[in-house]
């Protein structure tokens, strides 16, 4: 958990990580936010703890509730609250748009789909679970990032050695929910997508742009980032442009 403080007049951010990560997924961001003058608070989702090495199963209506009460307790120390989502964090960002106040939205990565799906014949909660009655953890991947340096740098960092599927089952679960709410949601919001993530499926992210209900909304690719773009090749763009999107309250519809 990463917390600052900054006069109660100015944005506060909620900061929400991705399935199977921690806040350092983001951490320059945090950073970033940090030094701004940002109440930066970037608590960790029920299920992501630790120790490991096996990731535990977790639902996603915890991690909403998470989410939820976290922002409840940022808006009580005053000032309109901002929330940057990462992944799974996105979607759950999205949702707490949907019932809360959220001042601003920064999504990065997005996870509406996971990536190459549109290509099977059939939905991939379908054949995850079949496969997650056998096999519930699964060996964790390298970290989805292209910088070499960075990959080096982040074996280890993560507690778990192992993903698992009931998660990420919970988390198409979510997916479904948040969807169809899509239209409604008038937060502004920037989004933030890597052309070479190997993890979400990027399309989605102009889907997403194309149905927010928010009439102040940005897309902005990133063309040499893989799914982790606040570490990747991007990374001082994504800082500045989120920055700039969280703390300039002039910024107008693109």
């Amino acid at each position: 958990m990463t917390e600052s403080s900054r006069p109660s007049d100015i944005a506060s951010c909620l900061i929400l990580h991705g399935l199977g990560g921690g806040p350092y997924e983001v951490a320059p961001l945090i950073e970033a936010l940090t030094q701004a003058g940002v109440r930066a608070h970037a608590p960790i989702l029920p299920g992501h703890e630790g120790p490991g090495p096996v990731m535990p199963a977790s639902r996603w209506e915890d991690w909403a509730a998470t989410s939820e009460a976290a922002f409840d307790e940022l808006s009580a120390q005053g000032g309109p609250v901002g929330v940057l989502g990462f992944s799974t964090g996105s979607t759950l960002a999205l949702r707490l748009a949907s019932h809360r106040p959220v001042a601003r939205m920064v999504l990065l990565a997005p996870f509406l789909a996971i990536r190459y799906s549109r290509l099977f014949p059939i939905r991939p909660a379908s054949y995850l679970r079949q496969i997650a009655r056998v096999l519930p953890n699964l060996p964790r991947r390298p970290a989805a990032v292209r910088d070499p340096r960075v990959r080096r740098s982040l074996k280890g960092v993560s507690p778990f050695r192992t993903f698992s599927l009931p998660a990420t089952l919970s988390a198409l679960e979510l997916i479904e929910q948040v969807k169809p709410t899509v239209p409604a949601i008038t937060a502004p919001t920037l989004i933030l997508q890597g052309a070479r993530d190997t993890v979400v499926e990027p399309t989605n992210a102009t889907w997403l742009h194309r149905y927010l209900g928010a009439t102040n909304k940005r897309i902005c690719y990133l063309p040499l980032s893989d799914h982790l773009v606040a570490l990747d090749f991007d990374r001082d763009r994504v800082a500045e442009e989120t920055l700039a999107f969280l703390l300039d309250t002039t910024n107008s519809p693109r």
